[in-house]
């Protein structure tokens, strides 16, 4: 019996259309910021609506800043369009930290890649952290 409700209980999990995701993987940076956690919900994304994305990082260098958090999003017709998060704080080395963002989704159905950089307060600024995912809206 306590399988079968643990399993019902699983399956309803599974199914729940408002869970976080993780998704994506690290691109280029210059390593001064470790993303540990990436999450996106509601997964998948819709036309139109937006999602709460949470990062969770690890600042590995004394001095790290992060200034701009940038969200670029690429479209089938390799035309990019933007999204901001201002932050402009310094972090203390080995520090663990979370940042969260309303990302709007596109409107319009096709196939999208989005990239987040975390952008030092430098000038010129570093790209101290990257992710990248793709998706798909119907």
């Amino acid at each position: 019996m306590k399988v079968y409700i643990i399993a019902i209980f699983m399956l309803s999990l599974a199914s729940a259309s408002n869970l976080k995701t993780q998704v994506g993987q690290n691109c280029q940076s210059t390593g001064s910021i470790t993303i540990n956690d990436f999450d996106v919900g509601p997964w998948p994304p819709a036309a139109n609506i937006s999602s709460f994305v949470t990062v969770v990082f690890t600042v590995n260098q004394p001095n790290t800043t992060i200034g701009v958090v940038t969200y670029g999003t690429l479209n089938k017709y390799q035309q990019w369009t933007f999204q901001y998060q201002m932050v402009n704080q310094m972090y203390l080395q080995n520090s663990f930290e979370t940042l969260q963002y309303i990302l709007l989704w596109p409107n319009i159905a096709g196939n999208y890649i989005t990239q987040v950089t975390f952008g030092s307060l430098n000038a010129p600024p570093k790209i101290n952290a990257c992710w990248v995912f793709s998706y798909t809206i119907g």
